[in-house]
């Protein structure tokens, strides 16, 4: 289960922020192996567009979120730049460190930290620098992004990273106000693995299963829970109905006992002897094939999906 936090602090964009930093595609970035508990989105809006950005990226990794919130909020005065406001006059003074109304109670348990803010006169807010100044990151990885109308990252991400210099900073990147959930978790995916918390149960035993790592298992994740009756077929398999369609990438394959396949648009296969065909693969149940031949070579199983 995830937790929500509420802080009194922006969310932070950062671009280019490091020589560690990695290009903003992802291509060449490394991707960070996280499980449970382990990342944390935290962010700064004043006009709820961040907000939106951080609960997509929030809502993918299906991470706690701690929203930065100031201990003086933000008013429409506050940040109307074409006058002397407070933002201009926080944005113009170096030495400005906004107070912030909460804290975080334990920062030691997260390894990644999904930074977002906005910008403003093409920097990170100043509020952003009270945050991270508050804590050790040292060996975190901080992960950046921030919303705007047109201005890119710019050196926001290198002046921001000054302030945790030992953290291992990776490229950000600019959303707009109007940027899809599955942009931002395409984004997320180039940077981020995230272990899934989904358990397969069969005929009510618990098994140990290697998923794969592709759309079709995301997919899946977002029905559970699911249960599916499954019949023996062809002396090799169990199979059955999902109910609805789920995305494919077939390749011709030699299946193994233990594998779990996408077969056609809408069944699910589990296979306790070889086999091949073109299916899509979806994980591996960790036994051998005579426990395998044990456990399904019968007429029919209850294939049972679920969440923690």
């Amino acid at each position: 289960m995830h937790r929500t936090f509420a802080f009194a602090l922006p969310l932070l964009l950062l671009s280019g922020c490091s020589p560690k930093a990695a290009s903003e595609s992802g291509a060449n970035n490394p991707v960070i192996d996280v499980g449970d508990g382990d990342v944390l989105v935290a962010y700064f809006s004043v006009t709820a567009n961040t907000r939106k950005i951080a609960s997509y990226a929030q809502e993918h990794l299906g991470s706690d979120i701690f929203e930065i919130v100031p201990e003086q909020a933000y008013t429409a005065e506050d940040i109307d730049y074409n006058s002397d406001c407070r933002a201009n006059r926080e944005q113009n003074d170096e030495s400005a460190r906004p107070r912030i109304k909460s804290s975080l109670a334990d920062v030691s348990q997260y390894d990644t930290i999904v930074l977002g803010y906005p910008i403003w006169w093409g920097q990170a807010p100043k509020i952003l620098y009270s945050f991270i100044e508050s804590y050790d990151f040292s060996g975190k990885t901080i992960l950046p992004f921030c919303t705007s109308g047109s201005s890119p990252i710019g050196s926001s991400a290198a002046n921001l990273a000054k302030s945790a210099p030992q953290a291992n900073w990776l490229e950000g990147r600019r959303f707009s106000a109007s940027a899809s959930k599955e942009e931002v978790g395409n984004w997320l995916d180039a940077y981020i693995k995230k272990e899934t918390d989904m358990k397969l149960l069969i005929d009510d035993r618990g098994l140990n299963v290697s998923w794969e790592d592709n759309e079709s298992v995301k997919a899946l994740e977002k029905m559970l829970p699911l249960t599916i009756s499954m019949h023996e077929y062809g002396g090799f398999e169990q199979t059955g109905p999902i109910g609805s369609s789920i995305p494919r990438s077939d390749v011709q394959m030699d299946v193994v006992p233990g594998d779990i396949v996408r077969y056609n648009d809408n069944a699910i296969s589990v296979f306790y002897n070889e086999s091949s065909w073109s299916y899509t693969k979806l994980g591996h149940i960790d036994l051998s094939q005579p426990e395998m031949d044990d456990l399904l070579n019968k007429p029919s199983v209850s294939f049972v999906l679920k969440g923690e």
